[in-house]
C-alpha cells in the first residue's frame, strides 16, 4: 500500500526550532522515498514561528502550515492539523524532535503492512529527572 503521509507538528513558540525541524524530516522522508507532507500549526505562537513556518513552505514544496489566531492549546493544534491533513495516515510529533524523526520511517512501513494504527512509545527515557520519570510512569499506568 503506497500512500501519503501527513506529519503534523503543533507548534507553540517554536520558532527557533522551525528551520532544523523541517530540514531534518524532508531529509528522512526524500532519503527513503516517502511521499509525503509536514503540516505545522503555529498555536498563536508570540514568537516568529508563523514566519518561519512560511519561510519552510517556500524552501520546501511538502511543507505547509496552519494559523491560529492566539492560543488555543496543544489538542486544538492536533485537532487542526488532522482536518487539514490530507495524507492517507498521519504521524503527530513534537517540534524539538525529541521523538526521533526516523522512526516514523519504521512506522509508515507497518502501516504499508496493513496495520491502521501505530503507536512509538519510549522504552528508554534517558538522562530524566526523577520526578519526570515518575509523573510518566504514573500517566502511563492510569
Amino acid at each position: 500500500m503506497e500512500g501519503l503521509l501527513s506529519i503534523i507538528i503543533p507548534s507553540y513558540n517554536e520558532g527557533l526550532l522551525i528551520d532544523n525541524t523541517a530540514n531534518v524530516v524532508v531529509d528522512i522522508m526524500t532519503e527513503h522515498k516517502i511521499p509525503y507532507e509536514i503540516l505545522f500549526v503555529d498555536d498563536g505562537s508570540k514568537d516568529d514561528t508563523w514566519n518561519r513556518i512560511q519561510a519552510a513552505s517556500k524552501k520546501h514544496e511538502h511543507v505547509r502550515g496552519v494559523h491560529f489566531s492566539r492560543n488555543f492549546g496543544k489538542e486544538s493544534a492536533i485537532t487542526a492539523g488532522l482536518t487539514y491533513a490530507k495524507g492517507d495516515c498521519c504521524v503527530v510529533m513534537d517540534c524539538d524532535l525529541q521523538h526521533p524523526p526516523i522512526k516514523i520511517v519504521e512506522m509508515y512501513k507497518l502501516w504499508q503492512e496493513g496495520y491502521e494504527v501505530v503507536e512509538a512509545v519510549k522504552e528508554d527515557r534517558g538522562e530524566e529527572s526523577g520526578i519526570h520519570r515518575f509523573m510518566a510512569n504514573t500517566f502511563y499506568l492510569s
